[in-house]
Protein backbone atom coordinates (compact mmCIF):
# COMPACT_ATOMS: atom_id res chain seq x y z
CA UNK A 1 0.00 0.00 0.00
CA UNK A 2 1.14 3.07 -0.78
CA UNK A 3 0.82 6.28 1.75
CA UNK A 4 0.50 9.92 0.81
CA UNK A 5 1.48 12.08 4.26
CA UNK A 6 -0.15 15.45 4.42
CA UNK A 7 1.69 17.71 7.11
CA UNK A 8 5.22 17.68 7.60
CA UNK A 9 5.56 18.82 11.43
CA UNK A 10 6.89 17.57 14.47
CA UNK A 11 5.48 14.81 14.53
CA UNK A 12 5.66 13.28 10.95
CA UNK A 13 9.29 12.18 11.57
CA UNK A 14 8.74 9.32 13.83
CA UNK A 15 5.91 8.07 11.60
CA UNK A 16 7.60 7.98 8.28
CA UNK A 17 11.01 6.67 10.21
CA UNK A 18 8.55 3.81 11.51
CA UNK A 19 6.88 3.05 8.30
CA UNK A 20 10.31 3.20 6.61
CA UNK A 21 12.21 0.61 9.05
CA UNK A 22 9.39 -1.38 10.69
CA UNK A 23 6.75 -1.96 7.70
CA UNK A 24 7.13 -3.82 4.54
CA UNK A 25 4.06 -4.15 3.08
CA UNK A 26 3.65 0.06 3.08
CA UNK A 27 5.43 2.61 1.32
CA UNK A 28 5.46 6.38 1.68
CA UNK A 29 4.83 7.38 -2.06
CA UNK A 30 4.29 10.97 -1.34
CA UNK A 31 4.68 14.08 1.16
CA UNK A 32 2.70 17.57 1.07
CA UNK A 33 3.22 20.68 3.44
CA UNK A 34 2.42 24.04 3.03
CA UNK A 35 6.16 24.96 4.01
CA UNK A 36 8.00 23.04 1.17
CA UNK A 37 11.45 23.62 3.00
CA UNK A 38 9.82 20.66 5.25
CA UNK A 39 8.39 18.74 2.50
CA UNK A 40 12.05 18.68 0.60
CA UNK A 41 13.51 18.00 3.72
CA UNK A 42 11.54 15.16 4.61
CA UNK A 43 11.49 13.48 1.38
CA UNK A 44 15.68 13.52 1.04
CA UNK A 45 15.69 11.67 4.72
CA UNK A 46 13.32 9.30 3.80
CA UNK A 47 13.45 8.83 0.45
CA UNK A 48 9.89 9.49 -0.63
CA UNK A 49 9.53 9.88 -4.19
CA UNK A 50 6.95 11.98 -4.70
CA UNK A 51 6.29 15.73 -2.91
CA UNK A 52 3.43 17.32 -4.13
CA UNK A 53 2.72 21.44 -3.75
CA UNK A 54 -0.81 21.27 -2.85
CA UNK A 55 -2.96 18.07 -1.54
CA UNK A 56 -5.29 18.35 -4.07
CA UNK A 57 -2.50 17.10 -6.12
CA UNK A 58 -1.55 14.53 -3.54
CA UNK A 59 -4.98 12.95 -3.15
CA UNK A 60 -5.44 13.23 -7.28
CA UNK A 61 -2.51 10.64 -7.41
CA UNK A 62 -4.07 7.25 -8.19
CA UNK A 63 -0.99 5.14 -6.34
CA UNK A 64 -2.04 6.79 -3.15
CA UNK A 65 -4.21 4.38 -1.08
CA UNK A 66 -4.59 5.86 1.86
CA UNK A 67 -3.79 9.90 3.07
CA UNK A 68 -2.03 9.87 6.35
CA UNK A 69 -3.14 13.03 7.47
CA UNK A 70 -0.57 15.37 9.96
CA UNK A 71 -1.99 18.58 10.45
CA UNK A 72 -2.69 20.39 12.78
CA UNK A 73 -6.26 19.33 14.84
CA UNK A 74 -8.04 22.50 13.36
CA UNK A 75 -7.37 21.50 9.87
CA UNK A 76 -8.60 18.04 10.20
CA UNK A 77 -12.01 18.30 8.75
CA UNK A 78 -11.12 20.45 5.79
CA UNK A 79 -8.24 17.72 4.57
CA UNK A 80 -10.01 14.71 5.72
CA UNK A 81 -13.01 15.65 3.98
CA UNK A 82 -11.06 16.58 1.03
CA UNK A 83 -9.36 13.03 0.82
CA UNK A 84 -12.61 10.99 1.71
CA UNK A 85 -14.02 13.10 -1.43
CA UNK A 86 -11.09 12.17 -3.55
CA UNK A 87 -11.55 8.57 -3.00
CA UNK A 88 -8.71 7.91 -0.63
CA UNK A 89 -8.65 5.92 3.19
CA UNK A 90 -7.41 8.32 5.66
CA UNK A 91 -5.32 8.02 8.87
CA UNK A 92 -5.18 10.14 11.82
CA UNK A 93 -4.26 9.45 15.17
CA UNK A 94 -5.85 13.23 16.41
CA UNK A 95 -9.64 13.72 16.53
CA UNK A 96 -10.93 13.23 13.05
CA UNK A 97 -12.06 17.40 13.78
CA UNK A 98 -12.42 19.41 16.37
CA UNK A 99 -16.12 20.09 15.95
CA UNK A 100 -18.54 17.36 17.04
CA UNK A 101 -20.99 17.45 14.40
CA UNK A 102 -18.12 17.87 11.46
CA UNK A 103 -16.35 14.91 12.84
CA UNK A 104 -19.73 13.19 12.78
CA UNK A 105 -20.12 13.96 8.93
CA UNK A 106 -16.43 12.64 8.35
CA UNK A 107 -17.76 9.54 10.08
CA UNK A 108 -20.83 9.18 8.14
Amino acid sequence: MKIGVVGIGDIAGIYLKNIRDMFQNIEVHAVCNHTREKAEAAQKKYHIPKLYETMDGLFEDKEIDIVLNLTRPKEHYEVTKAALLAGKHVYTEKPPAVILEEAEELVS
